[in-house]
């Protein structure tokens, strides 16, 4: 993923009015979702996701939706909880 962070605020820095934002590639056929870093144009909603291409090879239904504001702050915060060293085994002492 940090490869594709890199392509994304590449192409973001070089097009103006699109902006990064953390989304998901869902394919309803396979049943399937995957946390993708892309680009979305805010006046016309154009999206532009390196990942996309690749992984519509096996999924052809899938699609890219950017995530909202409070979307990925909760998804930051779960991350964050995620990578902090369990400590609950010490409660239990």
């Amino acid at each position: 993923m940090p490869q594709a962070i890199n392509k994304v605020f590449k192409f973001v820095s070089e097009h103006k009015g699109y902006r990064a934002s953390l989304g998901v590639i869902a394919s309803p056929h396979a049943a399937k979702t995957i946390l993708a870093w892309g680009a979305i144009d805010q006046q016309t909603d154009d999206v532009w996701v390196p990942e996309l291409e690749n992984i519509k090879q096996s999924w052809p239904d899938a699609r890219w939706t950017p995530m909202n504001q409070k979307q990925a702050s909760l998804f930051d915060e779960a991350y964050q909880r995620e990578q902090k060293p369990r400590e609950d085994w010490l409660l239990s002492i």
